[in-house]
């Protein structure tokens, strides 16, 4: 843009908006802000995509109310948001934990007259989810599916994550039997969603299954099942603290990504001292090549031991 304006060339809204959408990518809305009040001195109008960019970068920022004032600045401007405008609006209240604005922009997009779509249902839904508010995210996946359209795999798992965080498992049955029943093959993060409420109640039975099942559509276990698994045998009674150490182990040997959250359930599963124990033993265990993954589980183990 700098090169642009001093070798003499008038830059448009073109050139704007990209820099807007770069500054958006980036979350970085004081420079968004900047760009466009600058666009205006130059004489130029803003479109709906560059006040889309601005809010997108306040959604990424999690600065809701700072979206919504450029949502209404776009309003009053009489430029009509789209549904990219809408969607970024309610991903924008997703992201402040805040479902009851999330569901206001969704109903005031519809009394526009704009068309939602997979992307505004799976906002708002998501949204949901955060507040663990599942009869309102399943309630949203029905007129999602009311409104002919079709729910991904990421709808799907957001609604069970949304299942997960009120620990209703017959809700998640529901739902993961609707998922498979339209047709759409659960991923190792749909998995996971699915297991974590089965995990609260200790219910490792179920979560084991819940990993031969997966096996069996071909997926590999990763470091949020993982955690799911050793999560159940944590908080069964009697709690399965050789079952956490042989699923530990075997993950280990297949590579599973073990981050704080694996430790500090781990902790939980086998008590803190064998933890520290199967960490080491996983580090000696591991190609000495593997330096970043070392680092990464001795900066888990010493972070252990700073909280005994």
């Amino acid at each position: 843009m700098q090169k642009i304006i001093e070798a003499g060339v008038e830059p448009n809204v073109v050139s704007y908006n990209s820099l807007i959408y770069a500054c958006g990518r980036r979350g970085d809305v004081q420079s968004a802000e900047k760009w466009v009040t600058e666009m205006e001195s130059r004489g130029l109008t803003a479109r709906v995509t560059t006040y889309t960019a601005v809010v997108d970068a306040c959604a990424k920022a999690s600065d809701v109310v700072r979206a919504e004032k450029w949502m209404e600045r776009m309003l009053a401007s009489n430029i009509e948001p789209n549904v990219v405008s809408y969607s970024a609006m309610i991903d924008a209240c997703a992201k402040a934990g805040d479902p009851a604005r999330a569901e206001r922009w969704q109903r005031k997009m519809i009394e526009n007259g704009v068309q939602p779509n997979a992307h505004s249902f799976s906002a708002v839904i998501n949204a949901c989810a955060k507040a663990g508010d599942v009869i309102t995210a399943t309630q949203y996946l029905a007129q999602m599916q009311q409104a002919g359209v079709s729910a991904d795999v990421v709808v799907f798992s957001s609604v069970l994550d949304a299942c997960a965080k009120a620990g209703n498992t017959d809700r998640a049955k529901q739902v993961f039997q609707q998922m498979r029943a339209s047709g759409i093959q659960p991923n190792v993060v749909s998995y996971a969603a699915f297991a974590r409420p089965f995990a609260h109640r200790g219910d490792w039975a179920k979560v084991e299954q819940l990993k031969k099942d997966m096996i069996t559509d071909g997926l590999s276990m990763n470091a949020y099942f993982l955690y799911a698994l050793l999560l159940a045998y944590a908080s069964a009674r009697p709690r399965q603290a050789d079952r956490a150490e042989a699923a530990f182990r075997e993950a280990c040997t297949q590579e599973v990504e073990v981050n704080k959250h694996v430790v500090t359930v781990l902790a939980r599963a086998v008590g803190r001292s064998r933890c520290q124990q199967l960490m080491q033993e996983s580090q000696h265990g591991k190609d000495t090549g593997d330096i970043k993954l070392h680092r990464q589980r001795k900066s888990h183990i010493n972070s252990l031991s700073r909280e005994q």
